[in-house]
């Protein structure tokens, strides 16, 4: 008896501890009667709407920087519909500029007349003193430019990107804007010249073999003869002017029969080569080649102006700004031009003036007044025989 009551105590034990091990465990009582919360006064406010991602900032595409002169002057020079221009260059070189910049401004005619500073001169004079303007901007050298200035036939005007161009070949007067620069020295017939017999100073062209097969530029007036003789007649003087007389040179007005003559080897010499031209015959297969003489070269620096009373104002302004400009720039040193502003490379060795020594400069206003003496001094040492 008293063991199955033990049995069933402990069997009533274990049915307890059981179901302990399988309930969840009894939450303790509070200490005190939680407060009754207040009703709210007004609903709860909605959450703030997410403002949405801003969408990544566009990059902006870069300023063009012939964007000011396009909107003062492209409706304007479209309307005049034309420009004319004297003293472009040959074809070859006049072509590819004028396709670029009527891509550039589509509507504008250009007309470009291929000849000598000394031919525009004698044009604009003549058109100015009879009223009968045609022409818009002058291309020539130093000593056309300062005719027409000093003539009043020069309307004033510096382009915007007149501070980026070379120091040493940047203009201080308002009626001359910077185009090119041109290196002046001599070209050989490479056929005819072994290269252990290159000159390679100036004095070198005065050895006996030279004799007879030496041309050049006319050196009076302007033109690329004048900045050659006038350069080594102040660095060398009248006793190396003398010696070179003595040379017998061939002087013509225009380079093409000069450099028909090189190529053909009936001159061996040519001392007053201009880059551009120089490069347009070696890329024909001339057998030619431009040495740039240890002790200098000659300069001659293209300006542009834009000529009084010209009937195409607007245009020509819009293609002084174009021709300045880097883009301008990149195209004149496309076709074997030398650039003048800073940071566009010349793309031929002809046309590169790093590096290379230049003979004395003669076109200072200064040196201007000279040109008449320096002229006639020519005339006596190599014309009065002829």
């Amino acid at each position: 008896m008293h063991s199955s009551v033990s049995q069933r105590l402990g069997l009533s034990l274990l049915a307890i501890l059981a179901l302990a091990g399988c309930s969840p465990p009894i939450a303790a009582s509070p200490t005190a009667v939680p407060a009754k919360a207040a009703p709210p006064t007004s609903a709860p406010a909605a959450p703030a709407p997410q403002k949405p991602a801003d969408p990544p900032a566009a990059k902006s595409a870069p300023a063009d920087p012939l964007a000011d002169a396009r909107a003062q002057y492209y409706d304007s020079a479209k309307a005049e519909g034309k420009l004319v221009l004297y003293g472009v260059g040959p074809r070859e070189l006049w072509d590819p500029l004028k396709a670029a910049f009527q891509r550039r401004y589509p509507g504008i005619e250009l007309e470009g007349i291929d000849q000598r500073g000394r031919e525009s001169r004698e044009k604009v004079f003549a058109e100015q003193q009879a009223r009968a303007y045609s022409v818009d901007i002058i291309i020539s050298g130093f000593s056309t430019q300062n005719e027409l200035a000093e003539a009043g036939y020069v309307e004033p005007y510096r382009s915007k990107f007149a501070g980026d161009v070379r120091p040493e070949l940047a203009f201080s007067t308002d009626y001359l804007n910077s185009r090119t620069v041109g290196l002046l020295s001599l070209t050989i017939n490479t056929t005819l010249v072994p290269p252990d017999q290159e000159p390679k100073v100036w004095n070198d062209i005065l050895d006996p073999r030279w004799r007879g097969k030496i041309c050049m530029d006319d050196p009076r007036g302007s033109g690329p003869g004048n900045p050659i003789m006038a350069g080594l007649d102040i660095l060398y003087g009248d006793e190396f002017l003398n010696k070179l007389a003595e040379q017998k040179p061939f002087f013509a007005t225009q380079a093409g029969p000069l450099l028909a003559g090189l190529s053909r080897g009936e001159y061996l010499l040519y001392l007053s080569g201009v880059t551009a031209d120089i490069v347009k015959q070696r890329q024909a297969g001339a057998p030619i080649k431009y040495v740039k003489l240890a002790d200098g070269v000659g300069i001659s620096q293209n300006a542009q102006s834009l000529i009084k009373n010209a009937p195409h104002p607007n245009a020509a302004r819009l293609w002084l700004e174009w021709s300045l400009s880097e883009e301008g720039q990149q195209e004149l040193a496309g076709v074997g031009q030398g650039p003048i502003r800073k940071g566009v490379k010349a793309q031929e060795f002809e046309a590169d003036l790093d590096g290379v020594a230049l003979l004395p400069r003669v076109d200072t206003p200064e040196q201007f007044k000279e040109i008449g003496e320096r002229t006639k001094k020519y005339e006596k040492l190599f014309f009065s025989g002829q």
